[in-house]
């Protein structure tokens, strides 16, 4: 079993399971625009105030 990491988007700050780059689909389709707010809708990123 892989180690967590961060997810790969820049503005989340969730961290992924199972060896995934993302942590969910809607951080995997916007990876490629700037971003200053995760739009994941999960309840630890969106605490954290990003």
């Amino acid at each position: 079993m892989s180690e967590p990491k961060k997810c790969a988007h820049a503005a989340c700050s969730c961290v992924c399971s199972d060896g995934k780059k993302y942590c969910s689909q809607v951080c995997e389709d916007s990876h490629k625009y700037t971003a200053l707010k995760c739009d994941c809708k999960h309840p630890d990123c969106e605490a954290s105030g990003i």
